[in-house]
């Protein structure tokens, strides 16, 4: 993104943008210094015809939410902050892998603008020394038949916050990139490269299928080996993480053996440990 591209996105309340894919991911770029959730404004444009590939970008949100309603907490423009609306041409029994590609290409971004090497804990938390640095949040939207209208995929990427910036129930739990980087990022660089990283992903998952994702997921993973304790909707299930199913589901093997694959639950976070 050019520093003219900056300076725009910085004044102009909607705009679009040339990305590579005429008609792909930063088609269109709404813009807005305060929004209470971009997932829900993007939801309303989705329903006044917004394009496929709509981007809303917010340098703060005042009701931003992650999974299971969790509050998404960030000072204006401390976070990357960001929703894109998408239909993938997959089948809709394969949209449960949605947020894995997208947490492969925000690690990308991260990576490539930042030079900051974030790890995923399944399924789409960005990680770094055992902080959250990342949150993604996929809502689906079906048509009365039955069918896929849209998913709208939220991003929030903690960018300046420090240590005490965090609510104290966060504190030694999320991170920022300039509090791993001890450099203050380029905000509209990250996002530059997050579309790119998305407009890529995205279009190999729907030509190619899961497989390229899952490949550089498992290379990107701290869950995998390891030992974790799943929330699930039948209720926890502990045991060693021993692969990411075709499907998208984690494998897990109990202490008796048995594999289990799981495909909707969450890994808490790491609690911090203690000093004195």
């Amino acid at each position: 993104m050019t520093a003219q591209h900056s300076l725009l996105l910085s004044q102009a309340p909607t705009l679009a943008l040339p990305f590579r894919r005429r008609g792909g991911i930063g088609c269109a770029v709404h813009h807005r210094p305060c929004l209470a959730s971009t997932n829900s404004f993007l939801a309303g444009l989705a329903q006044n015809g917004a394009p496929i590939g709509t981007v809303v970008l917010a340098d703060h949100q005042t009701a931003g939410r992650g999974k299971y309603d969790r509050p998404w907490h960030a000072r204006p423009g401390q976070s990357l902050l960001t929703s894109v609306l998408l239909r993938p041409n997959r089948p809709l029994e394969d949209m449960g892998q949605v947020t894995l590609v997208i947490a492969v290409a925000v690690a990308e971004a991260v990576a490539r603008a930042c030079g900051l090497a974030a790890r995923i804990k399944w399924p789409n938390d960005l990680m770094v020394q055992g902080r959250k640095l990342s949150g993604i949040l996929c809502e689906m939207a079906l048509t009365p038949a039955g069918d896929l209208a849209h998913v709208i995929a939220g991003i929030g990427i903690n960018l300046t916050q420090a240590p005490a910036d965090f609510p104290p129930e966060l504190q030694g739990l999320a991170t920022s990139i300039s509090a791993e980087t001890g450099r203050v990022p380029d905000r509209f660089a990250l996002f530059s490269h997050l579309v790119d990283r998305l407009d890529y992903r995205l279009s190999e998952w729907e030509s190619l299928g899961f497989e390229p994702a899952r490949q550089a997921w498992s290379a990107r993973s701290c869950t995998l080996g390891h030992s974790v304790t799943l929330s699930t909707p039948q209720g926890r299930l502990c045991g060693t993480a021993a692969g990411l199913d075709p499907d998208g589901a984690l494998r897990l093997r109990d202490a008796g053996g048995t594999l289990h694959s799981v495909i909707c639950g969450e890994i808490p976070l790491p609690q911090p440990v203690a000093t004195h």
